[in-house]
């Protein structure tokens, strides 16, 4: 079912993506190969449909990542004080430096945390 969700907005985008696809294809199929305008329109405007929903796809789903992330990294920072007693490390410090250790520029967060 979560999948189902975003069907419209990939619909919308795909059809966008095609029509986009299909103007392109249709002005500049004489100019750049010797196809007719609306083989050209059917090729792009079938390469923007799929390249439209598929963008949309993902992006939702890269979002829906994201927020699960804020999500996670917010019960994290709220609850570091039983995660510490736990286990014995700051999961807010040793995630700050693990961020620092693979070249994120984090300067500023480890400054407000110490």
């Amino acid at each position: 079912m979560a999948y189902a969700s975003g069907v419209r907005l990939s619909s919308l985008a795909g059809l966008v993506g095609a029509a986009v696809g299909g103007y392109i294809g249709y002005t500049q199929a004489a100019n750049v190969s010797e196809l007719t305008p609306i083989a050209g329109a059917l090729i792009l405007g079938g390469v923007g449909l799929v390249a439209g929903s598929a963008g949309a796809f993902l992006l939702k789903s890269l979002m829906q990542f994201l927020i699960y992330l804020i999500m996670f990294g917010v019960l994290v920072y709220v609850f570091q004080g039983p995660i510490e007693q736990l286990t014995g490390i700051n999961p807010v410090n040793a995630t700050v430096s693990l961020l620092e250790d693979i070249g994120v520029p984090v300067k500023s967060i480890r400054k407000a945390i110490d």
